[in-house]
């Protein structure tokens, strides 16, 4: 996707240069283009790119940051990486019920063996090894999600034959679905399948909020007129949903039914051109909620996204040593 792209039509009217800069910032992220696979890789004092968190019901107090070069955990206030393949982590999902089961897509490490790109690789020991289950060398997801207690599996695909993929075998075979309302707002920054109801499905597009009720089929218009950056349901509250709304938006919203509608919160980053693109709600504590953002940050909340604190910045993370 290129930025004349992003800003012609009358209908985007809203595409302030704020906005502008925010799609900059997406694609050095590495969210609307594939990622720098020259880079030097980051230690467990560093990492590059936020490109998936990730709190597992069957982890409680562990959170999973999926970045350019490998997957970190972050357990008790320490930063590790997990595992020896530090692979470029596009997409990333944990299984909603399955202990230490992973789903990933994206780009291989150097000094790997694996085609690029990766398809949809699987983890069933927490992340500490992949295998690939599908579409090596054909898809590279850049969103995942995995709804209704694992039945099914969505990803939006941004090489080969771009658009979004929906699978109901735990991503052995996989049905590409037409989803023309996503291609026409420049494709997916986000998705959140519901916990339930395999058939309900949400896309986070610079074009403003999407749902479907069909499996992906089509698509009703929620929130329009902003570029909406990350959305997640509570995995315990079907009815309890968060999403970002970049400038000129309110920052972060939040549903309480099923994302009928939608209200702020009242926080939203302190750099204009930075966003949210992924949320992760604790399980078992639905007050803590974790963000990460393009500009690799990567925040906590212990009051259900009132007030903040930083847990990293610019892709250091931040010690605490009191």
């Amino acid at each position: 996707m290129t930025a004349s792209r992003a800003v012609r039509g009358a209908r985007r009217r809203w595409w302030s240069a704020g906005a502008a800069g925010l799609l900059a910032l997406a694609v050095a992220a590495g969210l609307l283009a594939c990622g720098d696979g020259d880079e030097v890789a980051a230690t467990a004092e560093s990492f590059s790119h936020v490109h998936g968190v990730q709190a597992p019901v069957w982890a409680p107090g562990t959170v999973l940051l999926a970045t350019h070069h490998g997957l970190m955990r972050i357990e008790d206030g320490q930063w590790s990486y997990v595992g020896q393949e530090r692979h470029d982590f596009m997409g990333f999902a944990a299984h909603p019920r399955q202990p230490d089961v992973l789903y990933g897509s994206g780009h291989p490490a150097h000094d790997s063996d694996l085609r690029d790109p990766l398809g949809f690789i699987v983890s069933t020991d927490g992340g500490r090894t992949w295998e690939v289950r599908s579409l090596d060398g054909e898809a590279d997801f850049h969103a995942m999600t995995v709804g209704a207690g694992g039945a099914v599996i969505y990803g939006w695909n941004v090489t080969g034959r771009v658009g979004l993929y929906r699978s109901a075998d735990d991503g052995h075979t996989w049905q590409v679905v037409d989803a023309a309302e996503l291609h026409a707002s420049e494709g997916v920054l986000a998705l959140a399948a519901h916990p339930d109801d395999a058939e309900v499905v949400w896309a986070a597009t610079v074009e403003g909020l999407l749902r479907s009720d069909d499996a992906g089929a089509s698509w009703q218009q929620v929130l329009d007129g902003v570029p909406v950056t990350a959305v997640v349901y509570d995995p315990a509250d079907a009815q309890r949903m968060f999403g970002y709304a970049a400038p000129p938006g309110d920052g972060l919203l939040a549903s309480t039914d099923g994302g009928r509608t939608w209200s702020a919160t009242g926080w939203a980053l302190d750099a204009p051109q930075d966003a949210v693109g992924h949320i992760a709600v604790d399980a078992a504590d639905p007050e803590v909620l974790h963000a990460g953002t393009f500009g690799e940050d990567l925040y906590r909340s212990d009051d259900a996204g009132a007030t903040w604190r930083a847990l990293a910045r610019g892709g250091a993370p931040i010690v605490d040593h009191g």
